[in-house]
């Protein structure tokens, strides 16, 4: 063999060793490339995971919070339709009442413990006046008469009634309360035609609950 030939041989085999020195320097940095790649992705798959959760956990707070307010919504919109229905029963009640012909005129007052309730019973003895009550009213009754019945009968000459101002016959009033009263505490007064009624109100006892 010639020396030049050998002389080649020798030079590819060096530039064979250096290529293959410089391929498993590129696998190398490969593997460091791979396992850093590797690496932040976990790391950012573990942050977004993270962010879900938090994500998830705020939406859970926001549908409790709206679950809430809209319990709340309803059990307000609840207490309001009973104390408007309630409101209207009683002024229903006021205006058949006031539509009645021989109803007794009444005031009403009250504070936080009493109802005040004052009749106007002109000419009305106590003994003929009927005073009944529920958990929450009162009604009054009361027989009137106009001046026909105080004037002596006589068939030859009989009055004939020509203004009336006066009831006449059975007149009843039906007084319904906001709050519940203590029935058996009610007093009643009658002085000069006018009927003077207090009315306690039920207190209704709070009890305090201990927390564990």
């Amino acid at each position: 063999m010639s020396e030049d030939l050998k002389e080649k041989i020798e030079k590819e085999s060096i530039k064979s060793d250096e290529f293959k020195e410089k391929a498993e320097e590129i696998k190398g940095k490969a593997e460091e490339f791979k396992e850093e790649f590797k690496s932040k992705a976990e790391a950012k798959t573990e942050s977004n995971k993270e962010r879900i959760d938090e994500t998830l956990n705020r939406s859970k707070d926001v549908a409790g919070k709206v679950g809430e307010n809209l319990s709340k919504t309803i059990d307000d919109t609840i207490i309001a339709m009973k104390t408007l229905q309630k409101n209207f029963d009683s002024r229903y009640q006021e205006y058949r009442e006031s539509a009645a012909t021989n109803k007794i005129n009444v005031d009403l007052a009250e504070n936080k413990d009493f109802y005040y309730l004052q009749a106007y019973l002109a000419g009305i003895k106590k003994e003929e006046i009927s005073i009944e009550a529920t958990n929450n009213s009162i009604t009054i009754k009361a027989c009137f008469e106009n001046i026909l019945k105080s004037i002596e009968a006589n068939e030859e000459n009989q009055a004939t009634l020509i203004i009336t101002g006066i009831k006449d016959g059975v007149a009843e009033r039906t007084i319904s309360l906001a709050e519940d009263i203590v029935k058996e505490e009610i007093t009643a007064k009658h002085n000069n035609g006018v009927l003077f009624i207090t009315i306690p109100k039920k207190v209704i006892p709070k009890t305090k609950i201990d927390i564990e």
